[in-house]
């Protein structure tokens, strides 16, 4: 056992080394990277999320988060087994982007509003892709079709909503949920002082900059491989039918699993992987997030919340959305690329993605129906 903790101590400081190595080696590059990822967070991850999170803290402390959960409780609990506060991580969580849901989820937690097993599943599905980065980022800017970045967004919500549905059927065998319901206090401060205002914002700006600092790091971490010549491997490793498409595939899957957005832009300027893989591998990619958003989880979590959860839930989110638009694509739905030379059909969709969706509203239906009215307590 101690010299295994050994070697792996040796290994850890050989990579560390290594990479320190790399970054002396090729400073232009890296210095390049760095700049674009800064340039992402000023223009991008801090304007749009600083709002965001300054209204959360607020809603916190006035109150309004017992609102939110008496209104959405019908709803939340049969579908996912959770209390209606959780309505609100995940709301946002599917119109912000990564990583609301789960700065969200955590300050729930940590404001005793959800069970620690209530915010490890929550966390498995309400962290995800924001539409702004979908439709936009990566539908229209890096596809050029802002059509399959509707599509592509709508399969990351369905797969979103089929693995909370997935956890919450989990948890009720498991017995969970079953504990007495909360009991809320509706006495809770409404105005909003100078005091709280500046705690909100002061918080917001302490998340953001461990958020932008992971966003940095990974880009540079991307680039300093590249440099090292892993992506350049893989590019020349052999594929069959003397084509690239397995090379060109692990390459832009080891890329997009240590940074989604550089993954993308990757695979989208990739000339020799198929339209319908591109869209599929976009699909999984922004489902699952990716190493650098995993590590802003790890930040903004408590240390007593276990990410099992969320790990094979952001894993089971990629593939149900690959699945789904798997269903899309053979249906002749979309066209991939608004500017390839191959577009896929008009034809109606076919019936198995038909049954499929009502099916999948039949047991929202159903689970509903089922759920037991109870007096409130709140």
């Amino acid at each position: 056992m101690v010299r295994m903790k050994s070697a792996r101590t040796y290994l850890m400081a050989a990579l560390l080394l290594g990479f320190f190595a790399l970054l002396l080696i090729d400073p232009e590059n890296v210095l390049i990277s760095g700049k674009k990822a800064v340039d992402l967070c000023l223009n991008i991850i801090i304007p749009s999320l600083l709002p965001f999170f300054v209204v959360s803290r607020l809603i916190l402390k006035t109150g309004a988060i017992h609102a939110i959960s008496r209104l959405f409780k019908p709803l939340i609990k049969p579908l996912f087994n959770l209390p209606g506060q959780a309505a609100f991580p995940l709301i946002t969580g599917w119109f912000s982007g990564y990583p609301a849901g789960a700065k969200y989820t955590a300050d729930l937690y940590e404001n005793g509003l959800l069970t620690k097993n209530e915010a490890q599943r929550l966390l498995a599905f309400c962290n995800n892709s924001g539409p702004l980065f979908i439709v936009g980022a990566v539908g229209t800017g890096f596809f050029n079709s802002p059509r399959l970045g509707i599509v592509l967004l709508v399969c990351h919500l369905l797969a979103s909503i089929s693995v909370g549905i997935v956890y919450g059927l989990i948890s009720r065998l498991q017995g969970y949920g079953k504990e007495a319901i909360k009991n809320i206090s509706v006495e809770t401060r409404v105005a909003i002082n100078g005091h709280m205002l500046t705690d909100a914002i002061l918080d917001a700006i302490k998340v953001l900059l461990q958020i932008c600092g992971t966003i940095i790091f990974f880009a540079v971490l991307v680039q300093t491989l590249e440099t090292a010549g892993l992506f350049l491997v893989f590019g020349n490793l052999p594929a069959p039918r003397q084509t690239n498409v397995l090379a060109e595939g692990v390459k832009v899957f080891v890329a997009g699993s240590l940074e989604v957005t550089y993954g993308l832009y990757l695979l989208s300027t990739s000339a020799g992987i198929p339209h319908y893989l591109k869209a599929l591998l976009t699909s999984f990619l922004c489902g699952f997030g990716g190493f650098s958003v995993h590590t802003q989880v790890t930040g903004l979590c408590p240390s007593d919340l276990k990410l099992k959860e969320y790990f094979l839930g952001k894993l089971a989110h990629g593939v149900l959305a690959l699945v789904y638009t798997g269903l899309f694509l053979a249906n002749g739905a979309i066209p991939v690329m608004a500017n390839a030379s191959v577009h896929f059909g008009e034809a109606p969709v076919k019936i198995l993605t038909m049954v499929y969706i009502l099916a999948l509203i039949a047991c929202m239906i159903i689970l509903i129906c089922k759920q037991p009215v109870r007096k409130s307590r709140e």
